[in-house]
Formats: C-alpha cells, sequence, structure tokens
C-alpha cells in the first residue's frame, strides 16, 4: 500500500472519528436550564439527566404553574410554543402545548394549585377518557386494569387479577396481618405464616404469572424480621429477635446465615447488629423524584415544593411510583397521573376496615 492510500485512510478515520464526537457531543443529554417568554408568560425550563425529568414553571399575573413531566432528552430546548389559558368561577386553567411534550393543563383558584380533574369544565374533560368496565373476582369488584395488574391479599393467599384472573392459596388459616413481605418489580416474597412465631419457609410469587415457589431455611427464623435490601439477585433478612442476618439467594434457592453487612456505594460493607439499629440501616430503594402527602383528606402532588392538589377525600396512599400514585377513599382504589386524571380502579369492601399490606400493584 503506497503512502498516498495510507494518508487517504488516516483522513477518513479522523474525519469519521472527530464527526462521530460531534454527533455524541451533540445528542449527549445535559442537565440544563433556560429562560424565555412564551405570550406573556415566562417560562423557565428545566432537564435533570440524572432523573430524566422535565420540569417547567410558568409564572403570569404573579402565578407559578409547576409542570413536569419524565421524557427522553431532547437536543431542542424552549420546547412550550404556546400557553392556552381559561377562566371560569375564579380559577385560571393554563394548557402549555408543545410539538416534543405532551402537557396536562394545571389550575389555580388564586390560593391553591388545582389539578384539572377537580375543575368543572368540559373543555377540560377530553383528558379524562377512562371507561368503567365492571367486573368481579373474590369479592373485588375490577372497574378498570387500566394496564396493570394487581396482587390482591385475601387472608390466606392472594388473587392475582389480570385479564386471566387466579387466586393464589398460601395459608391453612386466615391470616390478618402481613406484617413481613418484600417485593421488587418482579416477585413478592412473603413467609410462611402457618408457622407461630418462627418460619423456616418463604413463598416467592412472581407477580406476571403467580406462580409459587419456595425456598426454605434450615434454621427458625424469627417473624420480628425484617428484609434490608436486594443485591445482586440476593435479598438479605435481619431476624432482630435472634440477631441473625441471612442472605437469601433466588438463583440457588437457599436462605444462609452471613455476617452482618449492608450495601454502600455499590459494595456489600460489613457493619454490627447495633449499628443496624441504631441508625436504621438497609439499602431498600427509593426512587422517588415526586413526592404526594396527604392532609387532611386532601392529596397533594408536590412540584419544586409547591402544592398541587390533586384529590379529595382520600384515605390512605397506597403506592407512589413518580408519575402515578395510587390511593384509598374507603373502599375504593383510585389512580392517578396528569394525563388520565384520576382513574377508578378497584373496590372492596374489606378495604373500609382492613388495608394495610393488601394491595399490590404490577404496572
Amino acid at each position: 500500500m503506497n503512502k498516498k492510500k495510507i494518508k487517504l485512510i488516516l483522513f477518513i478515520a479522523i474525519l469519521s472519528l472527530g464527526f462521530a464526537i460531534f454527533l455524541y457531543l451533540r445528542f449527549k443529554a445535559y442537565s440544563y436550564e433556560v429562560s424565555y417568554n412564551i405570550n406573556r408568560f415566562k417560562v423557565v425550563e428545566k432537564y435533570d439527566k440524572n432523573t430524566s425529568y422535565y420540569t417547567f414553571l410558568v409564572t403570569g399575573k404573579n402565578t407559578r404553574y409547576p409542570f413536569q413531566i419524565k421524557a427522553k432528552y431532547n437536543h431542542q430546548h424552549e420546547l412550550i410554543t404556546n400557553i392556552k389559558t381559561l377562566d371560569k368561577d375564579g380559577i385560571t386553567c393554563l394548557k402549555p402545548e408543545s410539538d416534543k411534550l405532551k402537557l396536562a393543563p394545571l389550575c389555580s383558584d388564586g390560593t391553591d394549585m388545582l389539578s384539572y380533574n377537580l375543575v368543572n369544565d368540559n373543555s377540560l374533560y377530553k383528558y379524562l377518557n377512562i371507561k368503567d368496565k365492571s367486573t368481579e373476582y373474590n369479592k373485588t369488584t375490577i372497574h378498570n386494569l387500566n394496564n396493570h395488574e394487581f396482587l390482591i391479599y385475601n387472608y390466606r393467599g392472594f388473587d392475582l387479577l389480570n385479564n386471566k384472573s387466579k387466586a393464589i392459596s398460601l395459608f391453612k388459616n386466615d391470616v390478618y396481618n402481613l406484617d413481613l413481605y418484600y417485593e421488587n418489580s418482579d416477585i413478592l416474597v412473603v413467609p410462611d405464616y402457618n408457622d407461630n412465631y418462627y418460619f423456616k419457609k418463604l413463598f416467592v410469587i412472581d407477580k406476571l404469572t403467580g406462580k409459587v415457589k419456595e425456598i426454605t431455611s434450615e434454621e427458625d427464623i424469627s417473624f420480628n424480621s425484617e428484609f434490608l435490601g436486594e443485591f445482586k439477585n440476593k435479598i438479605y433478612l435481619l431476624d432482630k429477635k435472634e440477631e441473625k442476618e441471612y442472605v437469601i439467594n433466588l438463583k440457588k434457592e437457599t436462605i444462609i446465615e452471613t455476617d452482618f453487612q449492608v450495601v454502600k456505594n455499590n459494595k456489600l460493607v460489613k457493619v454490627t447488629y447495633q449499628s443496624i439499629i441504631n441508625q436504621k440501616l438497609n439499602f431498600l430503594e427509593n426512587n422517588e423524584v415526586i413526592k404526594y402527602s396527604l392532609e387532611d383528606g386532601n392529596l397533594y402532588k408536590i412540584i419544586n415544593d409547591t402544592k398541587i392538589k390533586i384529590s379529595e377525600n382520600v384515605s390512605k396512599i397506597i403506592k407512589n411510583t413518580n408519575e402515578i400514585v395510587y390511593y384509598l377513599k374507603n373502599e375504593n382504589l383510585y389512580s392517578y397521573n396528569d394525563l388520565e386524571g384520576e382513574v377508578l380502579l378497584l373496590s372492596n369492601f374489606e378495604w373500609n376496615f382492613n388495608n394495610t399490606n393488601m394491595i399490590f400493584i404490577i404496572k
């Protein structure tokens, strides 16, 4: 190969590498903040690359409306192109428009921020299009699965509610308090409540199929225990009565006593029993970006320290997955997200009296 060809190949390689670096830098996700004006509104647009959330703070007439949505990074900025307003009965609603994102309206009565589903106006109801399709399974009324599946505790096991609902039997007698359990996105782990005070067996329930796998320990484990967390497909359990820690290997289906340890900086670190208890150490996942609070029956979504009322007469928050919050109004389970509003999912009369660790939501 002559020198001219070598130089040409090197030139093309360098040019290609430079172009690849340009594309990488051009489309790489960055956290940023930018301000601009739309109509008479000032918009502060933020993107957090660590959480993949866009936040828009829209200010008009001395009122700040916070909007937040999780979305893939878009290399274009100033994503809001228009803002529509609706004024009715002392309530002002803003509807930002964007070619890249779908944002729901947000309203203010001059004092509080309100979800649009609390405002009586037909022009906003086009977002609330979830229809009730009631069926019943073992005392639970299914109003709308809404792309969900549920594990509902029935005192002797669970009802898996989906398009092919089925019962999962675990216990011979009624167990009214399911105090000890562990769940991740795929499984639900509960001890064998057929025993009293101590157990040797764990039931591992596949959330999607309802299949049950049993894992047995050679030692007795006290029900006065707590799950510390999960690391590399192993679950760690602390027996507080016997002051022992166990590792549950899901692949090998074993339960073995181990040293006292927790996960720090993505590594297992040895600690003492007293440090776990005194410092309340664990490594349970907490991916909350959006927070919700319940105050005097009113449910609020909190964005940038601004509370947005999204529902009323709420008795309990069941689960928060950031975009969606699940909650009870007496015997009725609802979900809320900005684009669908409030959706009635399930009803069970028993939840008026007992709703602790009764409802497990599969998305």
